[in-house]
C-alpha cells in the first residue's frame, strides 16, 4: 500500500469510528429517553415527566434534521461548516441528547470530521438535571474516545421560559421537540408547546424555530394568533405533517403524565421557520403510512405544495393533491357552499361526522350527533350537492383543511364552488338522481357500540363525471 492509499485508508477508519460512536450515543439516548422521563420521584427539577416531555426515536430525529438541511439549504460540507459558523443552535426540552446526536450524524454523514466542527455552537436546555447528567456523560464519552473537545455544546438546567428572558445570543435557530403538555385553565395557550413556539418567535436574537409541534399548530383555532405570529414573523414557512393511523412517529405512549401526545394522539406536525427564502411557503399533506413503509417515510423527503401566506382559512394547510392546489389558486371569487344549502325542509341525506378513506353520505333518519343533515332547496341542488360532498375533490379539502378525522358543519359550508364546477356539476344532475335512486350498492356498514352505521361510498359513481 502506497503512502496516498494508506493515508486514505486511514482516514476512513477514523471516519467510521467517528460514526460509530455516534451510532452508540444515538442508542444510548433513545434507550435511556424512557427511564429518564420517569426519574426524580417529587422534584421537579429532576422529573421530566412532569414536565410534558416526550421521548424522540431515532428514526424520527434523523428524519428531522434531514428536512431541518433542506430548509436551509445545507447540502454538502461547506454549506454545512458556513452555517454553524454563524449560528447558535438551541434545544429547548433536550431530554438525553437525541437531537444533538442525530445532528452530529447527520454532519458527518456529510464528511465533517470532530475538528470541523470545533466551532458548533449548541445549547441544550432541560429542567432535568439527570437527563442532562446522562447527556454530558455521552458527550464525554465520545470526546474521550477521540481526543476532541465539543466546547460549544452545552448543558444547561433550566426552565425554557425563564431561559429566554435571560439569555441574549444572536442569528438563534431553536430546534428539537418541546413538551406537549396541558395549561390550566385560563392560561394564554391550551398547550405549553405554544409558551415555547411563542417565546421563540419572540427571541430577539432568532434566525429559526424548527419543532416537531401538535399537528394543532396548523388548523386549531385555538392557535390562531399563534399562526398569525408565524405568518408575520418574516421567515420562510416549510410544513410536515404526520397521522397516527394505522402508524404513528412516536413508538410508545406516556398514559400515566400529563403529556397530551399519546399513542392515541400522535398527529404532529414538523415546523421548519427561517432558511434563506423568506417568502418561502410550503406544506406537506398529512401523511400516513403502514408500519411496515416506516423506514421509507423516514428516509424520504415529503411532497411539498406551495400555499398562499393569505389562505382565507388562517391556516397552515396540508394540501392534499396538486388538483386541490390549483383549484383553490383559482378559487378567490368562488361562492361558498353553504349558499347551496337550505336552513329549512327535511333534510335530504346526512353526512356522517367522522371520516377516513372517505366522505361517508347518509340517509337521514333522526338528529343526533355523529351526523351532519343536509337540507337543500330543490332536488337539482341535491343532485349538485350530494356530486361535490362525494367528490374527489371535496374529500381533498377536508384531508387539507381538517383535522384528519372530524367532518364539521363549518368545513363543509367553507367549501369554495366556482362557478366552472358548478356548471360541470349542474350537467349530470339526472346520474346524481339516479345514484341516489340506486345507493344501496354504494353502501358500506360498520358495527358502532353495537349499532350497524351505513354509509354510502359514491367515490366511484362520479370519479368520471
Amino acid at each position: 500500500m502506497n503512502g496516498l492509499a494508506s493515508t486514505r485508508w486511514k482516514s476512513e477508519q477514523a471516519h467510521g469510528h467517528w460514526l460509530g460512536l455516534i451510532d452508540q450515543a444515538i442508542l444510548a439516548a433513545e434507550t435511556a429517553e424512557l427511564e429518564l422521563s420517569r426519574q426524580g420521584g417529587s422534584d421537579p427539577s429532576q422529573q421530566r415527566k412532569a414536565s410534558g416531555s416526550y421521548y424522540t426515536p431515532a428514526d424520527v430525529a434523523g428524519h428531522f434534521w434531514d428536512l431541518f438541511f433542506r430548509h436551509h439549504r445545507i447540502c454538502d460540507l461547506n454549506s454545512l461548516l458556513t452555517f454553524i459558523s454563524s449560528t447558535e443552535l438551541v434545544e429547548p426540552s433536550a431530554g438525553s441528547g437525541m437531537f444533538v446526536f442525530s445532528f452530529l450524524k447527520k454532519a458527518a454523514l456529510l464528511g465533517a470530521t470532530p475538528e470541523s466542527l470545533a466551532n458548533l455552537r449548541f445549547h441544550v436546555v432541560d429542567i432535568n438535571l439527570a437527563a442532562l447528567r446522562f447527556f454530558s456523560e455521552n458527550l464525554r464519552e465520545i470526546e474521550r474516545a477521540l481526543g476532541v473537545g465539543f466546547d460549544g455544546i452545552g448543558p444547561d438546567q433550566s426552565d425554557f421560559l425563564e431561559w429566554v428572558n435571560t439569555s441574549a445570543f444572536t442569528n438563534v435557530v431553536f430546534v428539537g421537540n418541546p413538551p406537549f403538555v396541558a395549561n390550566p385553565r385560563g392560561a394564554r395557550w391550551r398547550n405549553l408547546y405554544a409558551d415555547f413556539v411563542e417565546a421563540m418567535l419572540s427571541y430577539r436574537g432568532i434566525k429559526g424555530v424548527s419543532l416537531i409541534v401538535p399537528l394543532s399548530v396548523c388548523f386549531s383555532r385555538d392557535y390562531a394568533d399563534l399562526r398569525a405570529a408565524v405568518r408575520t414573523a418574516g421567515m420562510g414557512i416549510s410544513a410536515s405533517s404526520y397521522d397516527n393511523i394505522p402508524d404513528y412517529l412516536f413508538k410508545a405512549g406516556k398514559p400515566d403524565s400529563t403529556n397530551t401526545n399519546r399513542a392515541n394522539s400522535q398527529r404532529c406536525t414538523i415546523l421548519n421557520l427561517g432558511g434563506p427564502d423568506p417568502m418561502l411557503r410550503e406544506a406537506s399533506p398529512l401523511l400516513s403510512w403502514l408500519t411496515a413503509e416506516r423506514p421509507t417515510l423516514l428516509s424520504t423527503v415529503p411532497t411539498f405544495r406551495p400555499f398562499s401566506n393569505d389562505d382565507p382559512s388562517g391556516q397552515i394547510p396540508r394540501p392534499a393533491s396538486d388538483a386541490l392546489a390549483d383549484y383553490m389558486h383559482d378559487a378567490s371569487d368562488a361562492r361558498p357552499f353553504r349558499t347551496f344549502l337550505s336552513k329549512i325542509g327535511k333534510p335530504v341525506f346526512s353526512v356522517g361526522g367522522v371520516a377516513r378513506n372517505y366522505i361517508g353520505i347518509r340517509d337521514y333518519e333522526a338528529a343526533g350527533a355523529g351526523c351532519i343533515p343536509i337540507k337543500t332547496h330543490s332536488e337539482e341542488e341535491r343532485g349538485l350537492v350530494l356530486q361535490i360532498l362525494s367528490s374527489k375533490l371535496f374529500y381533498d379539502y377536508w384531508r387539507t383543511y381538517g383535522d384528519g378525522f372530524h367532518v364539521t358543519v363549518d368545513l363543509i359550508e367553507r367549501f369554495p364552488v366556482t362557478d366552472t364546477l358548478a356548471r360541470r356539476l349542474e350537467s349530470n344532475v339526472n346520474l346524481a338522481r339516479q345514484v341516489w335512486a340506486c345507493r344501496g350498492s354504494f353502501a358500506k356498514e360498520k358495527l358502532n357500540s353495537g349499532r350497524v352505521i351505513r354509509s354510502y361510498d359514491f367515490r366511484a359513481a362520479f370519479e368520471k363525471a
